[in-house]
Parts: structure tokens; sequence; C-alpha cells
């Protein structure tokens, strides 16, 4: 599948087949991750691949309406760095969030050009979070991505661009002009 394939054919994915995600689809899409852009290439990214049951179990619970976590073969937690991240972006915030959004992102589309389905959750509570993996202040919690073969059956069609803003909608040159 080719980029432009992939970016229409994301969705979100919450029910998954009980199939096992194979190691070399793994890496792949972990390798896509860890080759996104971040400022000053300070890679502010750290990633924790959850395959433990009863990790997984306790985990969805720690995500809000994530018991569909539990179908996944498996679930990586998405952290930043925030120390790895001295830079400001617009002289206001540190970058780290925006560095992990794009290593997710890279993750997303990485595991829809492999076939794989999985879905950024992000309502979640850190601290029961970093309390289950032992990740140490400093360190946030950016993502919760489940991963595995999606189950045709109950995932839903796409629909086409997802009902997307149109392009002029989003889109305007030399002005801000909405």
């Amino acid at each position: 599948m080719d980029l432009h394939e992939a970016i229409k054919g994301r969705k979100s994915c919450r029910a998954f087949l009980g199939r096992p995600v194979p190691d070399e689809a793994l890496q792949r899409v972990l390798n896509a991750a860890r080759l996104a852009v971040s400022v000053e290439n300070q890679q502010p990214w750290r990633f924790i691949v959850v395959r433990d049951e009863e990790k997984k179990r306790k985990l969805s619970q720690a995500v809000t309406k994530g018991n569909f976590l539990n179908s996944a073969p498996l679930v990586i937690v998405a952290l930043g760095m925030e120390e790895a991240s001295p830079a400001l972006v617009g002289g206001y915030m540190l970058s780290y969030p925006l560095d992990v959004a794009a290593s997710i992102q890279n993750f997303l589309l990485a595991a829809t050009a492999d076939g794989l389905g999985t879905c950024w959750c992000t309502d979640f509570k850190e601290d029961r979070i970093k309390e289950l993996f032992g990740i140490p202040e400093g360190t946030r919690v950016v993502g919760v991505l489940p991963l595995g073969y999606p189950d045709p059956s109950n995932n839903g069609a796409h629909n086409g661009d997802g009902g997307r803003r149109s392009f002029s909608e989003i889109v305007a040159y030399d002005n801000f002009a909405w």
C-alpha cells in the first residue's frame, strides 16, 4: 500500500482478531515511529510493548472505554521524555508532545500499510499507567495504541474521507481568512 492509500484508509480499530502480530510487522511499525521527525532530532519517545494479558487487563482499566484493548494481541504505551525535549515551540511549550505525536502518526500509517489495525487512545489515567509500568517522573504517557489484525465483522465500513472538513475550510493563503 502506498502512503496516500494508507493515509486515506487509516481508521481507528476497536475490534481485533485473535491472530498474533508477527515480530517482523511489529518491528516495521515501531521502526516507522522511530524514524519520525523531532525538534533538534531529540527523539524524545519511548515505547512499551505490552503482551502480558494481566498487564493489558489492568491497562484497559486505566483507559476510558478501554475494554476493547483486551482483544488486541498487544498494546503499545507511547511515552514522551520531558528532559529530552528542551526546545520550546513558539516560545511557550515543550516540543515532546508534538514530537511523540509525529512518531505516533508514523506508527498509525505503517500499521495501516501492513494491514494492521490500531487506535490512538488519549483518554486515560496517567498516574495508573505510570504505576503499572514503573514509569518515572519526567516521562509522560502520550498515547495507548492497541495493535492487531482488525476484525472486519466488528469495525464498520470506512466512509471515504471520514467526514473530514473540506479543503477550503482548513486552508487559506497569505492571511487568516475564516
